[in-house]
């Protein structure tokens, strides 16, 4: 149920790196919140890697705070290696 609660932290980073940061035409608003939810799995993933105790089932600090700093990592970093490319 850990991977929901991560899934969801990485939706809601996704969306305000979109408000933040201005975007291109390549990632939508749904593109940037998907990226996000994704750098939220992963940064759980990681986060159950590292202390193994609680695994996946339940949410401890050390997993919501890598859930955010990977979603945002994730976001921005796509926002900002496409940002200067020219599209037709």
């Amino acid at each position: 149920m850990a991977i929901y609660a991560y899934a969801l932290i990485g939706l809601i980073v996704g969306i305000i790196a979109r408000a933040i940061l201005p975007s291109t035409r390549l990632v939508g608003l749904w593109g940037s919140a998907l990226l996000g939810g994704a750098g939220g799995i992963i940064g759980g993933l990681i986060s159950s890697a590292i202390a193994p105790v609680s695994a996946t089932s339940t949410v401890h600090p050390l997993g919501i705070v890598l859930a955010v700093i990977v979603s945002a990592l994730v976001s921005v970093g796509l926002i900002v290696i496409t940002r200067n490319k020219r599209f037709a």
